[in-house]
């Protein structure tokens, strides 16, 4: 559609039906459909005043209210005929029940768990929350570049530590893995920070793109979701990424794998689960998912007000989404001057609004 000329001063509205909610009790009811929220937002960025997302609950009302919706904002959940629009807020811990503390008897289990941030993570809930009792998988395992290293650091840190190869992708060999975790220290905590990128601009991306990027973080979700329903977790926590939330430009498959977890955390916090998606911005430390970044990258992103997150911030932000009992928080470095400044000659994110109040521009 948008590479055809003929639509080129057209709009295209899409339509989900309980993709996404409008507050912490309502269910989302229409898992698969979700991914599509995080690719149209990309497509959005990419493709200014040219498509608009409305989530609908078939209510008569609803169907009459929205041919008023379809320029007022990008994005739209309509509800018993009342439209509301997403944005980004400050969180608060007030009024919200606290996440128990790390159980350090139990197991936690990092997928992705030979990666930057997991050894990172791995590390401060050894020296910061108690943890003894680490399980960090990922396709290579002990073959990891770094694996033997970080073995021994977490060992010496007083952990038990078992890095094992497994393709969490697969729901037989999670499932196997998941059963070697001995009775005396059973799963307590799931960390999911497995990903995979491979960019390209919305009419560029191919089967391959999405396949590549969605499976190792909605597949691995899903299981994990299913084969641990039905045990006394205290944290299930899943590495999202901001990019699903504002739409980045060029990652439209990743932003579809992102929301996807963000929606899958709010479905179990509906049904009484422990889930919270950490919509993360960009980490300084160079990662191998990030290391395609030069400094000229990093620089424009800066100016764009939103700098990447150091180390100590990201890992204290972690903290604070170990405590609070909340679905999706995001976690994000925003320069908010910077963005209002911004605001005064290029327009921002809708959802940024709320946060920055941009001043008039007059033609």
């Amino acid at each position: 559609w948008l590479g055809d000329e003929r639509y080129a001063a057209s709009r295209l509205v899409l339509l989900t039906h309980h993709a996404i909610a409008t507050h912490p009790d309502e269910n989302i009811t229409d898992l698969p459909h979700t991914p599509l929220w995080g690719l149209t937002r990309s497509a959005q960025s990419e493709h200014p005043h040219r498509i608009t997302l409305i989530d609908t609950d078939n209510h008569p009302t609803s169907w009459h209210t929205l041919p008023t919706t379809l320029t007022t904002h990008p994005q739209h959940a309509l509800r018993n005929g009342t439209p509301h629009t997403p944005h980004l807020t400050h969180h608060t811990t007030t009024n919200t029940t606290p996440q128990p503390p790390i159980n350090p008897n139990g197991t936690i289990l990092i997928t992705g768990g030979t990666g930057t941030l997991a050894t990172h993570i791995a590390r401060h809930l050894t020296t910061h929350h108690g943890a003894r009792h680490l399980l960090l998988a990922s396709r290579s395992g002990p073959n990891a570049p770094g694996a033997t290293q970080l073995h021994t650091q977490l060992t010496a840190l007083g952990a038990t530590v078992t890095i094992t190869a497994c393709d969490t992708t697969d729901p037989n060999a999670l499932r196997h893995l998941l059963n070697t975790i001995p009775d005396q220290h059973p799963l307590t905590t799931v960390i999911h920070t497995a990903g995979a990128l491979h960019d390209a601009t919305l009419t560029h991306q191919t089967p391959d793109h999405l396949t590549h990027t969605l499976t190792p973080k909605i597949n691995t979700a899903t299981h994990l979701h299913h084969l641990t329903r039905h045990l006394p977790l205290d944290h299930f926590i899943l590495f999202s990424s901001a990019s699903g939330i504002l739409g980045a430009t060029g990652q439209a498959n990743y932003a579809a794998a992102n929301t996807y977890l963000d929606a899958l955390a709010h479905h179990r916090h509906t049904q009484g689960l422990p889930a919270t998606s950490i919509a993360w911005g960009l980490w300084a430390e160079t990662s191998t998912m990030t290391n395609h970044l030069n400094d000229t990258d990093i620089h424009r992103m800066t100016r764009a007000g939103m700098p990447p997150l150091t180390t100590n911030d990201g890992l204290a932000l972690l903290d604070t989404a170990l405590t609070t009992n909340t679905p999706l928080l995001i976690a994000l470095n925003l320069d908010l001057a910077k963005i209002r400044t911004q605001a005064t000659s290029t327009p921002i994110s809708p959802l940024l609004h709320s946060l920055v109040r941009a001043p008039l521009r007059r033609a």
